[in-house]
C-alpha cells in the first residue's frame, strides 16, 4: 500500500499548472502518459492529444515563435531607430510595438515553453514572478493593440487630411501617446500585481486570483478579487480586441478607399522636376508605411481574433466543469500559439510588404561599409568641384583676356 501511495504522489507531482495568457482559465499540463490504478493495478494509457498539446505545441512550436519573434522584433527596433525613419510619427508606432511585443513574448515564454523543459512554472516558483507575469501578459497585450489601432488613426489622418495632419502626426506627439498609453493600461491593469498570489489548492501550488482579499467589503455583498477578476477578464476581452478592431476596420477602410482614389490624381499632380521627386519620394514612404500598417492589422485580425472568442467562450463555462482536456486542450494550445504568433510576425510582415522597411534593412547591416566610403567619395566630390569651378575660372579668362 505504501508502494501504491508513493507510485500516485510521483504520478501526481507530474502535474503542472499553467497559466493561460491574457485568461482567468487555468489548464492541467500532464505528461503525455496518465497512470491509473485499479485493484493494486498499475496500467498507463497514452494519450496522444496531450502528446501534442505539451511536446509539440508548448515545447517546440512555442519555442519557435519566441526566438524568431524576438529576432525579428529586435531587428525592427533597429530600423525604426535609424535616422531616416523616427522622425515619422508611424516609425514611432512601429518602434513601440516592437518594444512592446518582445515583452510580451518574455511573459508568454514563461508561461508556456519554460514549465514544457523543467516541469515546474516560475509563476507558481515564486511570488514576486506570480504577479508580475500576469500583469505584463495584459499589459502588453493591450498596449500592443492599442498601438496598432492609434497607428492607424496616424495614417488614416495623414492621408484624409495631409495639410491638418502636420498638426497631429509629428514624433513628439506620437511619443507622448505612447506615454499616456503605457501609464493608463499600468494604472488599469496595476490591480493584477495586489490581487495575484501562491494558493496551496488540491495538494498543488498554483498563481491564482486570491479569495480572500476583498475589493469591496460589505458584509452581505462583499466582492472577492478573484469575482472582480472574473468580471475584470471578460470586460478586458472586448476592451482589449473589440475597440482596436473596430478602430483599424474603420481606418483601414478610410485609407484604402483614400489611396486607390488618390492615385491618378497623385500621378498627373507630379512633374519631373527636382521639387516633385522630393514628392515622390516621400509619397512612397507614406504609402509603404501604410502597406506594412495594413498588413499588421490584418495579422491582428487572423491570429488575435480567434484567440479572444474562444477565451471569452471559456471565461463563461461554469465553473463546476472539469478543465478541458483532449481535443479542447490542444486546441487552446494551438490558439495561444497563435496569439504568440501575432507578437512575433510584424517583422516579417514589414520585411514583405515595405521596400523602405527592405532598404533601411539593408542598409543596417552595411552601415560600416557606406560610413568607410562616404569620406572617400565627399573628398572626390569636392575635388570634382574645385576642378569644375577652376576650369570656370580657365575659360573666363581665355573668354575675357583684358580682365
Amino acid at each position: 500500500m505504501e508502494t501504491d501511495s508513493s507510485l500516485f504522489e510521483e504520478a501526481i507531482s507530474d502535474i503542472n499548472i499553467l497559466h493561460l495568457s491574457h485568461s482567468n482559465i487555468l489548464i492541467f499540463n500532464f505528461s503525455s502518459s496518465s497512470t491509473t490504478f485499479e485493484n493494486d493495478t498499475i496500467t498507463t494509457s497514452y494519450d496522444i492529444y496531450r502528446h501534442l498539446t505539451e511536446i509539440i505545441v508548448y515545447k517546440y512550436i512555442c519555442l519557435t515563435i519566441f526566438v524568431i519573434g524576438v529576432i525579428g522584433n529586435l531587428l525592427s527596433v533597429l530600423v525604426f531607430s535609424r535616422a531616416s525613419l523616427r522622425h515619422r510619427s508611424c516609425a514611432i508606432y512601429f518602434l513601440a510595438l516592437a518594444i512592446t511585443d518582445i515583452a510580451s513574448l518574455f511573459a508568454s515564454f514563461i508561461d508556456t515553453v519554460l514549465p514544457s523543459y523543467n516541469n515546474v512554472s516560475l509563476t507558481m516558483k515564486y511570488l514576486f514572478i506570480c504577479k508580475l507575469n500576469p500583469l505584463m501578459v495584459y499589459f502588453t497585450t493591450d498596449l500592443s493593440n492599442f498601438l496598432l489601432a492609434v497607428a492607424s488613426i496616424d495614417r488614416a489622418v495623414s492621408i484624409q487630411c495631409p495639410l491638418k495632419s502636420k498638426q497631429f502626426c509629428r514624433a513628439r506627439i506620437a511619443i507622448y501617446i505612447i506615454l499616456i498609453m503605457s501609464f493608463a493600461f499600468l494604472i488599469i491593469n496595476g490591480h493584477i500585481f495586489w490581487g495575484f498570489e501562491l494558493v496551496d489548492e488540491q495538494s498543488q501550488r498554483i498563481c491564482s486570483p486570491s479569495k480572500t482579499k476583498f475589493v469591496y467589503y460589505n458584509e452581505p455583498n462583499s466582492l472577492t478579487y478573484d469575482r472582480f477578476y472574473a468580471i475584470f477578464d471578460s470586460l478586458d476581452m472586448l476592451f482589449a480586441v473589440l475597440i482596436p478592431f473596430i478602430v483599424m476596420l474603420i481606418c483601414n477602410i478610410i485609407i484604402l478607399i483614400r489611396v486607390i482614389t488618390s492615385r491618378r490624381s497623385i500621378a498627373t499632380v507630379l512633374s519631373t522636376t527636382v521639387q516633385s521627386k522630393k514628392l515622390r519620394k516621400r509619397h512612397e514612404k507614406e504609402r509603404q508605411l501604410t502597406v506594412m500598417l495594413l498588413g499588421s492589422a490584418a495579422a491582428f485580425l487572423v491570429f488575435t481574433l480567434p484567440t479572444e472568442i474562444n477565451d471569452t467562450v471559456r471565461a463563461f463555462r461554469p465553473s463546476n466543469l472539469s478543465q478541458p482536456q483532449g481535443a479542447m486542450a490542444l486546441m487552446t494550445a494551438v490558439f495561444i500559439a497563435m496569439e504568440q504568433l501575432n507578437h512575433a510576425i510584424h517583422f516579417y510582415i514589414y520585411t514583405l510588404t515595405g521596400r523602405v522597411f527592405r532598404n533601411e534593412l539593408v542598409q543596417l547591416f552595411t552601415f560600416s561599409k557606406y560610413n568607410s566610403l562616404r569620406p572617400q567619395k565627399s573628398s572626390s566630390i569636392r575635388r570634382m568641384n574645385n576642378d569644375h569651378q577652376l576650369n570656370n575660372l580657365l575659360k573666363q579668362k581665355t573668354n575675357h583676356p583684358d580682365t
